[in-house]
């Protein structure tokens, strides 16, 4: 009976000071639509992806943008085009697909070249040229950007056309509107799912 007793008391002790585990399953990162960012200013119109949203002219010298548009342009907050250490990587994959950003290969604005290119099939976007002038995103084209502050975000270009309309016209639909689909990490970690 002592031997019984001795046990239980030394099961009881044992599970009392074991450590509880605790598991905390990841939260899955939610993507964020943004529409109608107005990219028809003199200036470029700065954007966060902390914030979700456009950043003042003021703070364009500043590392509180990422990214910024005018016209076609883009261009992020690092190299050539401001203090921040903006990069980008271009991928031609699904945006679901992107799991995770890469340590390094992020490229930056320079004097000659931006790190998403212009012009037609180069970048972001293709021009189909006369008759419609239609400017329509790449499909399958994804931006893994290290933001000014060094975090990442994966975007993909959704419309460059007030309203993102499901079949617009080059010729009458109002331009240099972007709407744009990201994810961002604000933890700091490579992890984009």
């Amino acid at each position: 009976m002592k031997k019984l007793l001795f046990i239980a008391c030394a099961m009881a002790l044992f599970t009392a000071c074991k450590e509880e585990e605790t598991i905390t399953p990841d939260t899955p990162l939610e993507a964020t639509i943004v529409r109608d960012i107005n990219a028809t200013y003199t200036n470029y119109q700065y954007f966060s992806f902390a914030t979700g949203d456009t950043v003042p002219f003021a703070d364009s010298s500043t590392a509180k943008w990422d990214i910024a548009f005018k016209g076609t342009t883009v261009i992020v907050n690092g190299g050539t085009s401001g203090p921040g250490n903006a990069g980008v990587i271009m991928k031609d994959t699904l945006f679901t697909e992107v799991l995770t950003a890469p340590a390094s290969g992020y490229a930056q604005d320079g004097a000659i070249s931006k790190a998403i290119p212009t012009g037609s099939n180069n970048g972001w976007y293709n021009y189909a040229g006369p008759p419609s002038h239609l400017i329509a995103p790449i499909a399958g084209r994804v931006f893994i950007v290290r933001t000014a502050d060094g975090k990442y975000a994966k975007m993909e270009f959704i419309s460059y056309y007030k309203g993102a309309p499901a079949a617009p016209d080059g010729l009458t639909s109002t331009s240099k509107y972007y709407t744009i689909r990201f994810v961002y990490q604000s933890d700091g970690s490579t992890k984009l799912n």
